[in-house]
């Protein structure tokens, strides 16, 4: 176009002006062209800006949701007051999708949850604060006490409405072979041994973890306050801390967060997605692993804080605990109605008696030595009010107890074995006491109910071809399994334990949401 102009403009004789003319129309097309390049870079770097701006917002509150539901799940725990719990590089939907950072607080009746993200420069942060309530001592939906090793196999089967169960052995170890919906605390080694999969965190307060084998998955984070050597051949959904060395298999297996150690790491070919953080001096034998966040290497390494483990919450029986009940003692002679051979002793018509009193009751049957339904006559029992069982031991072979139709609420069942030696801090199972022994048991989900004992809860299993079922909590001394048994969560305590049975066996956790804010971005990692 420039050219025909020139041609017209020279066959006028205007050579010289036409010159100056083109200059100044190019000049004009330049600026034009420029300005629009500008236009399009400027408004490419602001769709690009706001692009990543949204999906740091969205990684972050992705983050913080997913945090305070592990909370309220009990897949993550609230840390010690002075302690920050805290994780990074979490993707929010798999490899190559956005990442957060976070960081849990907790004292004072309040827990601090804060979410980080950044993308491609974009920084959000997003704090929320909710109400807190800490756990009473000794609570647990299954504790167990003694220096056993505590062992669920794959005949034992466990379940919490809405939440994951809490299993506390506070004395001892303990070992999964099964799927347990539960987060597991012990003194001692939690040991994975083929087939586990733990749904929730697992934390060890002077032991180690041992997963044997590919086939185990822990979905939480494990901490272990041990100084030896770890065993990691199965899959880690959380973050791994310990006080001691890390030895990873050669399974093909990962760490979906970080891992922490106070020791010598071999890496066999895991792949960790987060950090590895680990003493200068300690070694690192890389093999074939792969640690996608980085190692990072400190002059010392702290170990993970301690679970504060319950002492054993002893109970020895009082009438003024229980207000509204009345108290039928039985006596050790005698086969009638009010003696021990009346429930002990064929046809046990006593048993069946209980679905009969309206009323709140306690049977006091510790002058029968151990309190049986092994007699031949498999009671069946509809309860339509509240019952106290008292003893110092039981055999409840082929005992099935249900609630009444048209109640309603649950009524709850109390089954105890009260503590002789009150003060003492630990579980005495005294001169003429016994195990609590269920066998072919049944306590329906229509009832409610506690198995409390400083003995053993003996669960024997298969009698008359009926496989365990109990509906509530279990607290004993010991733990002795041989056979099939299903445990569904329902929190019930003896007096004085704390239980609130409206928040799930009183466990510590997250209330009502008290604020939500904006905050400035920190670098977790």
């Amino acid at each position: 176009m420039l050219v025909n102009i020139v041609r017209r403009l020279r066959a006028d004789g205007d050579g010289g002006s036409a010159l100056v003319s083109v200059l100044v129309i190019m000049l004009v097309l330049s600026i034009g062209a420029l300005s629009l390049a500008a236009i399009v870079t400027n408004t490419s770097g602001v769709v690009v800006d706001s692009r990543s701006t949204a999906q740091s917002r969205a990684a972050a509150d992705a983050g913080l949701a997913d945090v305070v539901a592990g909370l309220k799940r009990g897949d993550l725990s609230c840390p010690a007051s002075g302690v920050t719990l805290s994780d990074s590089d979490i993707t929010v939907d798999g490899s190559g999708s956005p990442a957060y950072d976070y960081a849990v607080t907790c004292g004072a009746g309040f827990a601090t949850i804060t979410s980080y993200s950044e993308v491609d420069g974009a920084r959000t942060g997003v704090q929320a604060v909710y109400s807190y309530s800490e756990a009473p001592e000794g609570v647990g939906d299954m504790v167990f006490f003694g220096t056993g090793n505590v062992t669920f196999t794959h005949e034992v089967d466990t379940a919490a409405t809405g939440r994951l169960l809490n299993i506390v052995v506070p004395q001892a170890s303990f070992t999964c072979q099964n799927h347990i919906p539960a987060n597991i605390t012990a003194r001692g080694d939690i040991s994975a041994n083929g087939g586990c999969t733990i749904d929730g965190a697992a934390t060890s307060a002077a032991g180690v973890l041992d997963m044997c084998c590919g086939t185990d998955t822990i979905k939480g984070n494990v901490t272990t306050g041990g100084t030896g050597t770890s065993t990691v051949r199965g899959t880690l959904g959380g973050s791994l801390h310990t006080n001691g060395r890390i030895t990873f298999g050669w399974e093909g297996k990962s760490v979906a967060g970080s891992v922490t150690a106070n020791g010598n790491v071999s890496l066999g070919n895991v792949r960790i997605q987060g950090t590895l953080t680990m003493p200068t001096a300690s070694t690192l034998n890389t093999q074939s692993g792969v640690v996608s966040g980085g190692v990072v290497r400190t002059a010392t390494v702290a170990g993970p804080v301690a679970p504060t483990l319950p002492s054993w919450f002893e109970y020895k029986f009082a009438a003024a605990d229980w207000p509204g009940f009345t108290i039928v003692t039985l006596a050790a002679s005698g086969s009638g109605p009010g003696t021990c051979g009346y429930f002990n002793s064929s046809p046990g018509t006593g048993w069946t008696s209980l679905a009969s009193y309206a009323s709140p009751t306690i049977i006091d049957a510790r002058n029968c030595g151990t309190f049986s339904s092994n007699n031949g006559s498999n009671p069946n029992i509809a309860i339509k009010t509240n019952i106290v069982l008292l003893a110092k031991g039981f055999d409840l072979t082929t005992l099935q107890v249900r609630g009444a139709t048209g109640l309603s609420a649950k009524p709850k069942l109390w089954v105890m074995t009260e503590d002789p030696t009150p003060g003492d801090s630990k579980p005495t199972c005294g001169s003429g006491y016994g195990a609590l022994k269920i066998n072919g048991t049944v306590i329906a989900t229509s009832v409610k109910a506690i198995a409390y004992s400083p003995c053993k809860i003996d669960v024997a299993g298969g009698a008359g071809g009926i496989d365990d079922q109990w509906n509530g909590t279990f607290y004993g001394g010991g733990w002795n399994y041989g056979g099939g048994l299903t445990f569904t969560a329902d929190p019930i305590g003896v007096p004085g334990m704390g239980i609130d049975e409206s928040t799930g066996g009183g466990a510590a956790g997250l209330g009502t949401l008290i604020s939500q804010r904006d905050v400035a971005w920190e670098d977790v990692g």
